[in-house]
């Protein structure tokens, strides 16, 4: 491999690490969100806002995880082999769990923009994906990852695995009566029924 190859090898090892991280942080926030921990902190607008500036720069990074690896000498991806799932040579099965994680991911992005079309209940509903994202892109990055034996790696897969179960038990155990969202319609990573205020 050369030294450009080793380059771009490098850049979608790391970029992958912090996708992962960001895809953490935002199912994490996003769940946080209907509880009252954050409704005493952030205006409603602005933990919306918030949350869906972590979604985009998630899905930023991953598109960017996706990519920088064409370049790369060694493997010699096409952009089918990375972008179409199984079609892949090298760990084809990991691979279409972090292109199918990328396309809920989407999915779940696109809903934001979307929600005035499909509805607050619809919109909450598709944010339940957010669990299946989180996962499927875990066991790519644990399968496909080529740092997944060092400690520091599975330290961090542990400690956000550990982390998202925390939360998950917060989020049923701290369900606000006033806040984000109400007990009816709250959801993993969800927002009011009305429209977030304007800032004007």
């Amino acid at each position: 491999m050369s030294d450009t190859g080793h380059t771009f090898w490098y850049l979608t090892r790391a970029s992958g690490f912090v996708a992962y991280i960001l895809l953490f942080a935002t199912v994490g926030f996003g769940m946080l969100m209907s509880t009252d921990l954050v409704g005493r902190r952030l205006q409603r607008y602005q933990a919306y806002d918030l949350h869906r500036f972590l979604s985009l720069v998630t899905v930023l990074f991953t598109v960017f995880h996706i990519l920088i690896v064409l370049p790369d000498g060694f493997f010699g991806f096409s952009i089918w082999q990375l972008l179409v799932p199984f079609a892949s040579p090298y760990q084809p099965t990991f691979l279409a769990l972090g292109g199918i994680s990328f396309y809920l991911m989407l999915i779940v992005f696109a809903s934001f923009y979307l929600r005035h079309l499909i509805g607050y209940r619809g919109w909450r509903t598709l944010h339940y994906l957010t669990f299946a994202i989180f996962l499927s892109a875990l066991v790519h990055g644990i399968g496909a990852g080529a740092d997944t034996s060092a400690i520091w790696a599975q330290e961090t897969y542990l400690l956000t695995v550990i982390a998202l179960i925390g939360l998950t038990l917060l989020r049923l155990f701290n369900r606000p009566s006033r806040g984000l969202v109400s007990q009816a319609d709250s959801g993993p990573a969800s927002v009011p029924e009305s429209n977030p205020p304007s800032r004007t």
